[in-house]
């Protein structure tokens, strides 16, 4: 069975197209900056996460990320947004997710969402050849002038078969993905945007996903190393799956691949299992996992309920572990 990962993916960015410029501003505590790429102690771990939208709805006396705080019992210290490379640059998002006090972590997508896989103009041959460094320029110099710290992640999960830039889908090889990385990177940097960094993300190896190691953009092209990570639970063409044996393999992996750089979980959620304990288990494995694991810098939630309900807060025993394992970050 295929990953259903698209239309998640569909939704997330849909949810978030409406709010740009017109979050509502926080109190202010100023942009959190990212540690060195070196070894991760305790206190330098965050977290973050992903939600459908941060604008307050009409009556609403608090914020979503206001909302967000109260149920994990801290702050989150990134909010992930999603746009397509095509899409305007959500200054107005970025300056209220600073406001917050957090980072915005921020993917972009080279691809039209309601295209499907079937996109050969945006296959990865045609970015390396320069065919978007348009749309990379106005990215580069908008975040440029922008000014503050901001993560950029781009063309995510490239090992799964849901998206029209992955290895294999539209002729895609992953020397046409290293190639349109170097492209990116190189034209949003020639825009002086030192406030950028980069953020490489594979999908956990699993059923539905390829090695991602030849496509490993290189050491001096990146700044963090991503990972994408999803526990569908009992479901036809999917299995529950431990956190270690999601994970685990899969930072090995990373950590072999490049000895420097600190590593996000740049996306991860459970879905509901068979008793209300289970997730709540499962959540208390994971954080065990971040605590545990060498140069995992923190992890970013997807905080929504769609194909699956990934919240943390689904059941009052998830909420419970959840909120225990933030309570020392």
């Amino acid at each position: 069975m295929t990953l259903p990962a698209l239309s998640r993916r569909d939704v997330m960015r849909l949810a978030l197209l409406g709010s740009a410029g017109a979050m509502s501003a926080c109190a202010s505590t100023g942009p959190v900056t990212m540690p060195s790429p070196s070894s991760v102690s305790p206190d330098e771990r965050r977290w973050g996460a992903f939600i459908p939208s941060v604008m307050s709805a009409q009556g609403a006396t608090r914020t979503p990320l206001q909302q967000l705080t109260n149920l994990a019992g801290t702050a989150p210290r990134y909010v992930h947004r999603f746009c397509a490379l095509g899409d305007p640059v959500p200054v107005g998002d970025l300056d209220a997710v600073v406001a917050f006090g957090a980072t915005p972590l921020l993917t972009l997508e080279p691809w039209k969402p309601d295209g499907g896989t079937g996109q050969p103009e945006f296959a990865l041959s045609h970015i390396a050849s320069g065919a978007f460094d348009t749309e990379f320029t106005r990215w580069g110099t908008q975040l440029a002038s922008w000014g503050k710290p901001v993560l950029v992640r781009f063309a995510q999960e490239m090992n799964g078969t849901w998206y029209p830039w992955a290895v294999g889908v539209n002729g895609n090889t992953a020397a046409d993905y290293r190639a349109a990385w170097a492209r990116m990177r190189s034209v949003i940097t020639d825009r002086h945007s030192d406030n950028v960094r980069f953020v490489w993300a594979p999908n956990a190896l699993t059923l539905g996903t390829n090695p991602f190691g030849e496509c490993y953009p290189g050491r001096d092209q990146i700044d963090v190393l991503g990972l994408d990570g999803y526990n569908w639970g009992e479901a036809p063409g999917h299995h529950w799956q431990p956190a270690a044996d999601l994970f685990v393999p899969s930072l090995e992996t990373l950590r072999a691949l490049d000895a420097t750089h600190p590593i996000l979980l740049t996306e991860v959620g459970c879905a509901d299992g068979l008793t209300a304990q289970d997730k709540a288990s499962w959540i208390r494995d994971f954080f065990s996992i971040v605590d545990n694991q060498s140069r995992v810098e923190g992890f970013v939630w997807f905080q929504m309920d769609k194909e699956r309900d990934w919240r943390f807060n689904s059941t009052t025993a998830s909420t419970a572990a959840f909120r225990a394992g933030v309570a020392g970050w």
